[in-house]
């Protein structure tokens, strides 16, 4: 329980986090022997050519010294 806890706490926060308008939308079902959970934002959005790395340890959407939003880019690679 505190692990889902936390995986479903980082998408959340994660979505939250670059949403400034429009909504965050979680959907929970079972698909065969496993959970799916998916959080779907109208929030910034990841660069295509980033996608591939959203859930590598220490990786952020906006790598730049000038980015918005702090973090250690760690609460996706957990959550993988």
């Amino acid at each position: 329980p505190g692990r889902m806890r936390q995986i479903v706490t980082n998408l959340l926060s994660n979505a939250v986090k670059f949403t400034d308008e429009g909504h965050v939308e979680v959907a929970v079902g079972v698909e065969g022997d496993r959970l799916r959970i998916a959080v779907e934002d109208t929030g910034s959005g990841v660069p295509p050519h980033r996608l591939d790395r959203i859930f590598d340890k220490f990786t952020q959407a906006d790598s730049s010294t000038t980015r918005r939003f702090g973090g250690t880019g760690l609460g996706l690679a957990i959550t993988r």
